[in-house]
């Protein structure tokens, strides 16, 4: 490595807590942490200690799989086993009172996830996201930043317990999708929910002259007193404007996790989603401090006003027009063969890598 690309290297994670300091007035920080990652492929027998100390990492970006290449080697089948992943995350001082997460939109099929030595969480399934709370993870000293050590430990062994069981796809390892820090004020919408923003956005009833929306989700107090709350939802359109709202008051005492419902009043001749005029509008969500009137979370869903049904006879209806149902490709990924490609294959050998 040169010593300018090393000096540009070691600016990056600089740059980075820069750029994690820099939004520190709004409510949620959303940041990628894709970059500068660390992987070996090594048994899963050690501690994560020990594979911090191992030799041989090589540098990897996110999204990241180990069997990338196994379809172009003489090896039957593909590699199925433990893989180890580490970086290290720059935290703003500011962050030490707020609700800190890791979130991971795939990791392919048990993994567990440490921070600084301590196990953070597990999560079994290889096509569900998950996330992980780290706030007592984090070690600062004063006011000052502080790094904190991220290890994944991840197999995508054959488990009996884990569906699906058998494929006509390679079941690829590695943390093959985005990754996220997420940092909240202590009251926010519940980040534990699934690894969801915490609210969901449903439409129960759609037609030509009208159409109802209904939120949900729940609250997490995570200060150490009671808080008067509300929970404020605005329904917008692609202009901008404001064409539904609701509101609800609550009391939510320390620690607590709350359920909330909002329906909000009927939009009438609403504009409607249709693949030639895809028209969206957007729900916005908030958790104010009722006594403050301060923003402490926000949270925004695309909503699309649409509804279809099947007829055995006729086939497919949308907005009551008659529509074709297309096909999705199953989890295309960076680095693997994506839809109209050919999956690479060894010459004289037809081994199959589909996603």
């Amino acid at each position: 490595m040169s010593k300018l690309a090393k000096h540009c290297y070691q600016l990056i994670p600089l740059l980075a807590l820069l750029l994690l300091a820099a939004p520190a007035a709004a409510q949620r920080v959303v940041q990628s942490i894709n970059s500068n990652w660390l992987f070996r492929k090594d048994s899963l027998a050690l501690n994560p200690s020990q594979v911090v100390a191992a030799a041989g990492w090589m540098p990897i970006s996110l999204p990241h799989t180990w069997n990338a290449t196994d379809v172009l080697d003489d090896e039957p089948g593909y590699y199925r086993g433990g893989g180890w992943y580490r970086k290290t995350l720059f935290v703003p001082a500011g962050w030490q009172r707020r609700a800190v997460y890791l979130r991971f939109e795939g990791a392919n099929q048990e993994a567990e996830v440490y921070v600084n030595g301590q196990l953070a969480g597990r999560h079994a399934g290889g096509y569900t996201a998950f996330s992980v709370p780290i706030s007592k993870l984090l070690v600062f000293s004063n006011n000052a930043p502080t790094t904190a050590e991220v290890v994944v430990k991840l197999t995508n062994r054959y488990n009996p317990a884990i569906p699906p069981l058998t494929a006509d796809f390679t079941f690829y390892g590695g943390i093959y999708r985005d990754a996220y820090v997420v940092a909240a004020e202590p009251v926010h919408f519940d980040l534990s929910n699934y690894a969801s923003s915490g609210v969901f956005v449903t439409t129960p009833a759609v037609s030509a002259e009208a159409a109802s929306v209904a939120v949900r989700g729940a609250l997490a107090n995570e200060s150490a007193s009671s808080r008067q709350l509300l929970v404020r939802t605005q329904l917008l359109d692609h202009a901008g404007r404001v064409v539904a709202r609701q509101q609800s008051r609550l009391t939510l005492r320390a620690g607590e996790r709350r359920e909330f419902r909002q329906a909000l009043p009927a939009l009438r001749r609403p504009h409607l989603w249709a693949p030639g005029d895809p028209y969206l509008y957007q729900a916005v969500s908030q958790v104010v401090d009722a006594r403050q009137n301060t923003v402490l979370d926000e949270v925004r869903n695309p909503v699309g006003l649409r509804w279809f049904r099947f007829e055995a006879a006729t086939g497919f209806f949308l907005n009551s027009e008659r529509a074709a149902a297309q096909a999705h490709w199953h989890q295309p990924a960076p680095g693997l063969p994506q839809p109209g490609q050919r999956p690479a294959r060894c010459p004289g050998r037809a081994r199959r890598a589909a996603t």
